[in-house]
């Protein structure tokens, strides 16, 4: 898939870009079973809610689960970051995101590139938020929100830093903040159905609300950066910083439905 005129500059102004169904029903059924075998995992990697023990976030599939590193490596995926950071990629780091029905937790405005900086040491924000879909996402189970054009304003340093106090790392920003950024534009929900895929700059700011719904809302996110902007500092775990910033080779575009094939 190649960029077009328009799409670089939505990128450049907004910071998003959104592809309905970039993956087919087959492939999201082959991510949803490996999902669900990645939820059931315990250990450092997986931060689990303080009331209900579900699964908040999951670190690292792309590491350890074959079916994420297919995905990690999925033409679609890097041909398009590629484009848009007009170098070759590295995988930072990867996150399983499920907002469990009737329990799935909210997350506070932030940006992603301000944990990046300063616990991994980037020095830029030549990196990307891959978020691929693995259930329908709508307006009332949860979905991703993004203020458009706030990645222009840069890092925004006055963010309150969490000191891993739910098991992760994340920069809150303030209301007063969010509030002048929105004033400025509108806040877009990121809605559509399973195998969907938003990118996002590293520095747009992006925060979601609890999921009160029968209906579950899944995201895994692959983070991506140029290999000319690699961690400086290795203070954190593999599944949260990468050691490997060599370019990601892509694999075939069948590489999903390959793994099945193998399987049988």
């Amino acid at each position: 898939m190649q960029l077009d005129r328009e799409q670089r500059r939505q990128f450049d102004e907004q910071g998003f870009l959104f592809f309905p169904a970039l993956f087919s029903s087959d492939e999201v059924s082959i991510l949803q079973t490996a999902a669900a075998q990645i939820m059931q995992q315990n250990g450092p990697h997986v931060v689990r809610g303080p009331d209900t023990n579900a699964v908040r976030v999951a670190y690292g599939a792309h590491l350890t689960d074959e079916t994420f590193q297919r995905l990690g490596r999925h033409p679609r995926i890097i041909g398009l970051a590629e484009q848009l950071l007009d170098n070759q990629v590295y995988v930072h780091q990867s996150r399983l995101n499920p907002k469990v029905a009737f329990q799935g937790d909210l997350w506070t405005w932030h940006q992603d590139f301000a944990t990046w900086h300063d616990r991994d040491g980037l020095q830029e924000p030549h990196a990307l938020m891959i978020a691929v879909f693995l259930e329908d996402a709508t307006e009332s189970n949860g979905p991703l929100m993004v203020i458009p054009g706030s990645h222009r304003h840069g890092l925004i340093h006055e963010a309150i830093d969490n000191q891993e106090a739910e098991g992760y790392t994340l920069f809150e920003i303030s209301a007063d903040t969010i509030s002048r950024l929105a004033a400025e534009g509108v806040i877009h929900s990121q809605m559509g159905v399973a195998g969907s895929v938003l990118i996002c700059h590293s520095n747009i700011v992006h925060g979601s609300t609890t999921n009160i719904t029968p209906w579950p809302r899944t995201i895994f996110f692959i983070n991506v950066a140029a290999v000319d902007n690699p961690p400086t500092k290795f203070q954190r775990a593999e599944y949260h910083c990468a050691r490997d910033c060599s370019g990601v080779v892509p694999l075939a575009d069948d590489c999903l439905q390959e793994l099945t094939r193998t399987r049988s």
